[in-house]
């Protein structure tokens, strides 16, 4: 042996004894947990939804208008085999509804249809990009947190604040008026 054949030998082995530690070791770089929202517009203002809340989004989708008295329910729309009701997202905010809503999601957890008025395209925050709204601010009842962005979607000490929308009590709003036209129908 010749004195550079030992020094590449020992560091074969060293190479070999990392490389089969690696695999019982943990990742050494952990990402960071992030967030997935759909950034949406709502009577020209920016808001967001949890993409783990919505099951599908659709554009252009029509809907037959019911006779209701509630401004909130505007009817009923056609998905993949079903029949789902469609509310107004912007009338359970709150907010202005001028023209008719363009686009609109299905909801996770209920088959229910929000409709709003533009689509802004996805971000990815992570979790220090959220922060948490005062439960006493009635002005946004449907708002618990808010997500900070900059123009690009990346999260921004100084960037505008997006309000995200809570979808759970967007639904629990709607089940309410719901048993409210049960009730009233059943009085009549």
């Amino acid at each position: 042996m010749n004195g550079h054949t030992l020094p590449l030998a020992q560091r074969a082995a060293e190479l070999r004894h990392d490389f089969d530690r690696s695999f019982a070791e943990p990742p050494r770089s952990v990402q960071a947990a992030s967030l997935d929202l759909l950034a949406i517009r709502l009577g020209g203002e920016p808001y967001a939804l949890h993409l783990t809340t919505v099951s599908g989004l659709f554009a252009g989708k029509k809907f037959t208008r019911l006779p209701r008295d509630a401004p909130e329910f505007l009817g009923i729309a056609g998905f993949r085999g079903s029949v789902l009701p469609v509310y107004d997202l912007r009338v359970l905010l709150g907010c202005t509804a001028d023209a008719a809503p363009r686009w609109l999601v299905v909801t996770a957890s209920v088959a229910v249809g929000l409709a709003f008025d533009g689509f802004d395209g996805h971000l990815r925050l992570p979790q220090e990009g959220i922060a948490q709204q005062d439960r006493s601010c009635s002005e946004r009842p449907h708002v618990r947190e808010l997500a900070r962005v900059a123009c690009a979607g990346t999260p921004s000490q100084g960037g505008p604040l997006r309000p995200i929308v809570d979808v759970a009590s967007i639904l629990m709003t709607i089940r309410h008026f719901a048993r409210q036209n049960v009730t009233a129908q059943q009085q009549e």
